[in-house]
């Protein structure tokens, strides 16, 4: 693209950026931009809106604009953040480039999804979806991407305890390629009984099975071999379903069913 031809608008408030959604054809909203891309004709930048860049603090979440930088995020600390979502934050490139990250860039990223997107689909992170019109809370679960004419507005973190929190990334540590994945793993027991149990992995492709985890929920602790190595054949025939007919999930499940079956152990 040649730099003459690109425009840059800018926005002070939400209502600038509808404004320009509705009367700027082909209009792209950009944040602090650290991953390179060709550029658009026409560029919106939304890094100045206040709105966007606040974190709250709620009884049972804390609530962060979507741009909100990484850094930003990351000094509340494993103790007023969840220690699975910290742990990812702090993963993820240099302190100087999480100065400049923000949380609603990492977790729009595709195909490739980005570091904290397991973490948060783990959770039961909602994403507030904005327009003119309407605000929408999408679950994590049912989050693909942004709709057309909405903005990505805010992300809502449950701050629930969890008794074991884990989290696992694998492929370059600077870099999202490919072969890079997250995983995300949450357990609480009560009376040696596994209350409640989350996976989450994400990529190049996504997976959380509410189904599955419910099958595994309520037994009794430590996990017998057998219901471990039931579960883990479970789960990778749930994990094929995610790919298109004729596609070979080997590589990426491989990697998924040793996080599954690493986080296991600490049931067993």
């Amino acid at each position: 693209m040649d730099e003459d031809k690109i425009q840059v608008f800018s926005a002070e408030t939400l209502n600038d950026i509808f404004y320009h959604i509705k009367t700027v054809a082909g209009l792209k909203i950009t944040g602090s931009c650290t991953k390179t891309f060709p550029l658009p004709e026409k560029l919106l930048s939304t890094c100045s809106i206040k709105e966007l860049t606040e974190i709250t603090r709620k009884e049972n979440y804390i609530e962060t604009g979507a741009a909100v930088t990484l850094g930003k995020l990351a000094s509340l600390g494993n103790s007023k953040l969840p220690k699975v979502l910290y742990e990812a934050i702090t993963s993820i490139a240099t302190p100087h480039i999480r100065n400049v990250a923000t949380v609603g860039g990492n977790v729009c990223l595709f195909p490739v999804r980005g570091t904290l997107f397991a973490p948060l689909l783990a959770l039961d992170a909602g994403f507030v979806l904005q327009n003119e019109e309407e605000t929408l809370i999408v679950p994590a679960v049912k989050f693909l991407s942004v709709p057309d004419s909405h903005v990505l507005t805010k992300i809502r973190i449950p701050t629930e305890d969890w008794d074991i929190s884990e989290f696992h990334r694998a492929g370059a540590s600077h870099h999202l390629l490919e072969t890079s994945s997250s995983y995300a793993f949450l357990a609480n027991a009560e009376n040696d009984i596994l209350t409640k149990i989350r996976f989450a992995f994400s990529g190049l492709h996504t997976f959380r099975s509410i189904s599955l985890e419910n099958k595994i929920e309520g037994s009794r602790l430590p996990l017998e071999e057998k219901s471990v190595s039931d579960f883990i054949k479970d789960a990778g025939d749930e994990f094929d379903k995610i790919f298109e007919e004729g596609k070979d999930p080997s590589p990426v499940k491989k990697e998924f069913l040793r996080f599954v079956a690493y986080s296991l152990k600490k049931l067993s």
